[in-house]
């Protein structure tokens, strides 16, 4: 009698992942794609007298997009392989954030983007500005703060101006600018370039050729190079004022003189007038208000 062979249930799901992998176009693209959301699911369980099938995944952002976009495909390769009348489970195992991840889930959701005329125009901005926020803060509480709502409005219709976000520490601003917002705009695989203000001086000619710029922690860098004034940030200002490229701006100064010690200086003060001016031409201001989040971003 010749004993019965076990099927390779592992296996099995290789030849799963294969088959749907091949419903669409090859190309770095697609298997990038591809990579992104099924890299890490893998077979967790199989029984087959109950016929139950359980997958693990890294994140619940995996889960959603497949339960939401995947679930048709991928019920006709399991039972296409393991046979029909499969039951599929998830157990969800939490990685840390992946910025691939991020980036195609809410690439997928929102189709972000600059266009190349600038104008920024993403749907149900609102809710996309949430997932991101979710994602990073995971299952801490998230507090609305004022001055969110400044951020969705650019998001929606930038009409061809960056974004100033101007507040006191632990509100969100480079969690929002230099994390979330990158993704959000990118345009197919090109991200918007992310620098601290301490590196615009050095960094200079290369964000003068960018159509969109993300500065962190504007005020932070030496207001001196070699005893002379750093004129960095005027220049960069000038040439998004004449070339139409978005600034995006994150900063503790305030954009009025203030006695509020939370504020390390104003705008004016540091930079003069004129670059004062110019930001208002070309940014919209989000001056974000309310309880900190410095104690979710640290964990």
């Amino acid at each position: 009698m010749v004993k019965k062979q076990t099927p390779n249930y592992p296996q099995l799901w290789q030849q799963c992942l294969a088959t749907i992998r091949s419903q669409y176009p090859k190309g770095e693209k697609y298997d990038h794609w591809f990579s992104v959301w099924f890299g890490d699911v893998a077979l967790d369980a199989y029984d087959p007298d109950k016929r139950q099938l359980r997958l693990r995944v890294p994140s619940r952002y995996v889960y959603e997009f497949l339960e939401s976009y995947m679930l048709k495909p991928l019920r006709a390769a399991l039972q296409a392989t393991f046979g029909e009348q499969v039951a599929l489970t998830y157990r969800i195992m939490p990685q840390a954030p992946s910025f691939a991840d991020m980036a195609a889930y809410l690439q997928h959701q929102s189709g972000g983007g600059a266009r190349r005329d600038n104008r920024i125009h993403l749907d149900n901005a609102k809710e996309r500005l949430e997932d991101g926020l979710r994602y990073f803060l995971k299952d801490k509480p998230m507090e609305w703060v004022s001055g969110y709502e400044d951020v969705v409005k650019f998001l929606t219709d930038n009409d061809r101006r960056g974004l100033l976000i101007v507040g006191t520490p632990g509100l969100g601003k480079s969690l929002i600018a230099c994390r979330i917002l990158p993704v959000l705009l990118a345009n197919g695989v090109k991200t918007p370039p992310v620098v601290r203000a301490t590196d615009l001086r050095k960094r200079l000619e290369e964000l003068k050729r960018e159509r969109v710029v993300i500065i962190d922690d504007l005020g932070k860098e030496p207001r001196k190079h070699y005893g002379d004034t750093d004129q960095s940030f005027f220049e960069l200002c000038d040439n998004a004022e004449r070339t139409g490229a978005i600034l995006i701006i994150t900063t503790n100064l305030a954009t009025t003189p203030t006695d509020d010690p939370r504020y390390s200086d104003d705008i004016e003060t540091r930079y003069g007038e004129a670059v004062l001016s110019r930001l208002k031409a070309i940014t919209h201001v989000a001056v974000f208000e309310g309880n900190g989040l410095r104690e979710e971003e640290k964990k």
